[in-house]
């Protein structure tokens, strides 16, 4: 009995490793090209894991779930285990553990023993190939006064130990927050500023699963003069992104959705100007911010403007980008965007 539930189990993984390789149903996402790998590979890992292992791996490659159990592996027995696993069942083309990144929601984070097999718990890192196109300063005078957000007071005006918010406030309500969320469909702010105290924060729009977090679909039925194109980015939008602030005040954005985002950030610019919006496609996860440092990817003569000149404001766009080579020329004129604003200097 406990062999023949172990081959079930077994037979079940095979097969869809084998729909992999002859490419995904429509509508799937997330695999790319076969792999190299012989079905002997695919054999020697699964023998290597327990009969609940299997099952919770069966599941995780079923539902997809993001939030689902860990599935640890002892790496003393099995080096880089969790990268066959998403080489097998995710995607086929990551060569080692060095271009996977672990998704906040992974508990095992810090276990020293075991590594999560879990293909769902990983994050391919974004590392754009050629620059993108140019940032193009956003037309403030587009923006009524009152929806302005805290980024766009000019930072010489500023005073860096203070917090304003749109309604005038000063300082943060809680110590501990490390970014206030700003949310935007065309040129207009939709509700408040929402604050961001713990470690990592979910922002998704319509989705059925229970997710906690910032829900950008419930935030949007405030505004009731949304364009047709607003409605239909923001139904896209589904599991939407993980803002992380990790060890030394770095944050992370990991795009959880099958749709490209578009980022823009001081950190991600060279020194006074740099290549403006990069695209993190589905699946993939970026750096965004680290104090005190700037990301050019080697693109040291670009020479544009950047997000009104201030290192604490990033900006993202869910699913339609802008610049020179998109449609829209700055982000006011992208349907759905979220201002991240950071702690201390707001």
């Amino acid at each position: 009995m406990f062999t023949s539930k172990r081959k079930k189990v077994t037979k079940k993984l095979l097969t869809k490793w084998r729909d992999n390789l002859n490419g995904s149903p429509p509508g799937e996402r997330g695999f790319t090209n076969p792999t190299d790998a012989k079905e002997q590979d695919v054999q020697e890992l699964l023998n290597k894991l327990e009969e609940n292992q299997l099952k919770m791996l069966v599941k995780a490659v079923k539902d997809r779930d993001q939030d689902g159990n860990c599935i640890l592996v002892a790496s003393k027995f099995f080096s880089e285990a969790h990268v066959r696993c998403c080489q097998y069942w995710r995607w086929s083309d990551p060569r080692d553990s060095s271009e996977l990144r672990r998704l906040p929601q992974c508990r095992s984070a810090l276990d020293s023993v075991y590594a999560c097999c879990n293909p769902n718990h990983w994050s391919r890192l974004c590392i754009p190939e050629t620059p993108p196109p140019p940032y193009s300063r956003t037309n403030v005078d587009r923006i009524r006064p009152e929806d302005r957000a805290p980024s766009e007071i000019p930072i010489l005006t500023r005073n860096c130990y203070e917090s304003l918010t749109t309604s005038g406030d000063s300082q943060m309500a809680n110590p501990s927050e490390w970014c206030k969320l700003a949310y935007w469909e065309l040129q207009e702010r939709v509700g408040p500023l929402f604050p961001v105290d713990s470690p990592f924060i979910n922002v998704f729009g319509n989705v059925s699963e229970r997710l906690d977090g910032w829900s950008l679909g419930e935030l949007g039925l405030q505004n009731h003069k949304a364009t047709e194109s607003v409605l239909k980015t923001r139904a896209k939008i589904r599991l939407g992104v993980t803002l992380s602030r990790e060890l030394g005040g770095s944050v992370w954005l990991y795009n959880r959705s099958d749709q490209p985002v578009f980022v823009s950030s001081l950190y991600l610019e060279n020194g006074l100007g740099g290549p403006g919006p990069i695209r993190v496609p589905a699946e993939h996860c970026l750096c965004i911010h680290a104090p005190g440092g700037l990301q050019t990817y080697g693109w040291e003569n670009f020479n544009c403007q950047g997000p009104m000149g201030d290192p604490n404001a990033i900006r993202v766009s869910f699913v339609k980008g802008w610049g020179t080579k998109y449609s829209r020329r700055d982000i006011t004129s992208c349907p759905c965007w979220i201002e991240i604003l950071l702690a201390p200097c707001r």
